[in-house]
Order: C-alpha cells, then sequence, then structure tokens
C-alpha cells in the first residue's frame, strides 16, 4: 500500500511572492532604515556634544589648578579676566572661551571674622547647549 507522489504542482500552488508582499516588505524595511538613520544622526550629535563638555571641563579644571598652585593671595586676583577680554583656548582643532571671575567675601579688616574668595571659572562654545562653569572658594592665607 504505497502512495505515489504526483510529481506535478496543483494548480492553487504558489512558485514566488505577490507583487503586494514585496511591496509591504519594502515598506517595511524602509521604516527600519530611517528609523537607524535618525538613530544615528541623534547618536552622533550627542557624542559630539559629549565631547565637547568633557574638553570643556578639562579647561575649566585646568584653570582652576593654575589658580590652587599660586603663591600669595593677592595674586588670585592677577588671574581673573576682564569682561570685555575673555581667553581664547584652543583645544581638539576648536576653540572655546574661557572666562575666570572673582568674588571677596569678607575682608582683611581685623573685625571681619571671614576672607575667602570663590573663583569661577566659566568655559563657553558657540556649540554646547550651555557653559561649563567650576568654582573653588580659597580662604585667605
Amino acid at each position: 500500500m504505497s502512495r505515489q507522489r504526483s510529481s506535478t504542482i496543483g494548480a492553487g500552488a504558489r512558485r514566488g511572492m505577490s507583487l503586494i508582499e514585496v511591496m509591504v516588505a519594502l515598506f517595511i524595511l524602509t521604516g527600519v532604515l530611517l528609523v537607524l538613520g535618525n538613530f544615528s544622526a541623534r547618536f552622533a550629535q550627542a557624542n559630539g556634544q559629549a565631547h565637547l563638555v568633557i574638553t570643556a571641563n578639562e579647561i575649566a579644571a585646568s584653570r582652576l589648578d593654575e589658580i590652587r598652585t599660586q603663591p600669595t593671595y593677592l595674586a588670585l586676583d592677577s588671574l581673573t579676566t576682564a569682561a570685555n577680554k575673555p581667553d581664547s583656548i584652543k583645544a581638539d582643532n576648536t576653540t572655546f572661551i574661557r572666562m575666570t571671575a572673582v568674588a571677596r567675601y569678607g575682608g582683611p579688616l581685623v573685625a571681619d571674622s571671614f576672607d575667602y574668595k570663590v573663583m569661577t571659572v566659566t568655559v563657553t562654545h558657540p556649540s554646547l547647549k550651555k557653559p561649563v562653569s567650576k568654582s573653588t572658594a580659597i580662604a585667605a592665607f
């Protein structure tokens, strides 16, 4: 009792994909590629922004290290930048703007119970979304 298979293909059998199926597959593929392209563009933008922020942080930290190594308390004032003449710093083939400001609290009088300066370094760049600022307080010595 063996069954014989017919070597002919039935009339209802299909040999390929219809045009509609191919078009639906292409629309799905196009949608996926557009989403991946948008993700890649946003990732590249975020990566560039992060690189700028890291470089700006390094520039600000370097300036604070300069401030901490000053030999005298009065020398701190010489490191401030005038509002109309900021420092231009070249790093990673781009130019950053660095401002150093000082705010003195208390004073040199004997009646003053405290005397310290807060040094703030602000680094900006045209492509940065917001400036990077770092501060340190230095007591009179």
